[in-house]
């Protein structure tokens, strides 16, 4: 009787699992047709030559989709292993680095920046960026918690995002270039600092979110702290720690063969009928199909890394688990916490981002590294208003953390400058994943 009863349960398990299975299976399928429904005309239209997105929990993998070529030349498909110029995404590792050093003792976020840079001591602000302003004498220090939101003063290259005029001698000075480019003088990460600080501010510290090169200065302020280059300050604090054997800041020789290709738009110079290929190889000056392959270029803690889906899912879910990732705790939960909370003056609201990123950005915060997207007229402020956190890099690259429903995802191409942003509709799409 007993051998009976335990086939019978043995069955019945064995039934619920198939019913289980199939019914993750067509799940699958529903997000997948979503999915592509909206990724697919990038390819159809021949926009771009392929994508790769992951989704993932603190278990692992859920879910992927790829087409195209990461690599046109190579035949490299997408996937989780193809390594990829995450540019902005360097932001977060970066943050979060300066952040241990901040629990550590070793930093202190009302640190002056001059205590590190003393050119950066006494700067003048041109309100607006505009050259025909007067300069007038900054209202305060820059901070590390300035740098680390953007609210420093600084700006980007006209070649980025800088929309000033200071901006365009950042552009004319080759200062913090997004590309490979070198400008004679401005070789290493300190030559570019020393010629930032000879230019004004563009708001005084404090006053007003302005994407910029903070990052990049505070890489270099994590240089003269530890007294290494920063590549070996990431590897220390973040990329050793989590086992991301995948990140780097110069790709070796033995895994360039997994290196995606970059790409850019295609100028064409007449009309040309139907669906003509709208993009072509990105034009480096050393003949290079990425970057991290340039020997000298700087160490570029705001756009300089370069990572896979699978590797970079490793620190993304280290902050969705609070700072410890199997087992082992790089952060404590506090210090995570102050990445996910908003840290923009009061005074901005919810509109702290649109000044660069225009009104798509209404509603967005910013916390040590990231954006806060909110609800529908939610406050950054507060908690219980946020929907999900997230960052892209100007190479078309993106991430989401979705804490409501514990996922990750990762979208990974190569087009620079981005202009394909879809990571909103893939959020709402993915999130049946959790269920």
């Amino acid at each position: 009787m007993k051998k009976y009863i335990f086939i019978s349960k043995f069955l019945s398990i064995t039934f619920f699992l198939a019913i289980l299975s199939a019914h993750s299976s067509e799940l699958q399928d529903s997000v997948r047709g979503e999915v592509r429904s909206v990724l697919d005309p990038l390819i159809e239209d021949k926009l771009i030559p392929g994508y790769y997105l992951a989704i993932y929990d603190q278990n692992g993998k859920q879910f992927e989709d790829k087409q195209g070529f990461a690599a046109e030349i190579d035949n490299l498909e997408p996937a989780e292993h193809v390594l990829y110029a995450i540019m902005s995404m360097s932001k977060p590792i970066v943050s979060f680095a300066a952040l241990r050093l901040v629990e550590r003792g070793d930093l202190k976020l009302n640190d002056p920046v001059s205590k590190y840079i003393p050119e950066l001591e006494s700067l003048t602000v041109v309100e607006e960026g505009d050259l025909d302003n007067a300069q007038v004498e900054a209202s305060q220090a820059i901070t590390i918690h300035h740098l680390l939101t953007h609210t420093s003063g600084l700006t980007y290259s006209q070649d980025v995002t800088g929309r000033e005029e200071v901006a365009e001698i950042y552009a004319e000075l080759g200062i913090f270039p997004i590309d490979e480019r070198t400008t004679d003088g401005l070789d290493d990460l300190s030559d570019h600092v020393e010629a930032l600080a000879q230019l004004p501010l563009v708001s005084h510290p404090g006053e007003r979110f302005v994407y910029s090169v903070s990052i990049d200065v505070l890489g270099r302020v994590l240089e003269i702290v530890r007294g290494t280059n920063l590549s070996e300050i990431i590897d220390e604090l973040v990329l050793a720690p989590l086992e991301m054997k995948s990140t780097f800041f110069k790709v070796p020789q033995s895994e360039q063969a997994r290196l995606a290709q970059m790409y850019r738009p295609r100028v064409a110079t007449y009309p040309i009928p139907g669906k003509y290929l709208r993009y072509q190889p990105y034009q480096f000056e050393s003949g290079a199909k990425n970057f991290g392959l340039k020997k000298d270029q700087y160490l570029s803690g705001g756009a300089g890394l370069l990572s896979s889906a699978g590797d970079y899912y490793k620190f993304l879910n280290m902050l969705l688990n609070e700072g410890e990732l199997n087992g082992q705790r790089l952060a404590s939960k506090s210090t995570v916490q102050m990445m996910f909370t908003d840290q923009l003056p009061d005074h901005l609201g919810s509109n702290g981002l649109v000044y660069n990123f225009g009104p798509n950005a209404l509603g967005t915060g910013f916390g040590y590294g990231f954006g806060i997207r909110t609800l529908e007229e939610g406050n950054p402020k507060n908690a219980d208003d946020h929907d999900y956190y997230f960052w892209a890099g100007a190479a078309n690259t993106g991430f989401w953390i979705d804490k409501r429903h514990g996922l990750i995802g990762i979208f990974m191409a190569q087009h620079l400058p981005t202009q394909y942003d879809r990571i909103p509709e893939l959020v709402q799409i993915t999130r049946s994943l959790s269920n």
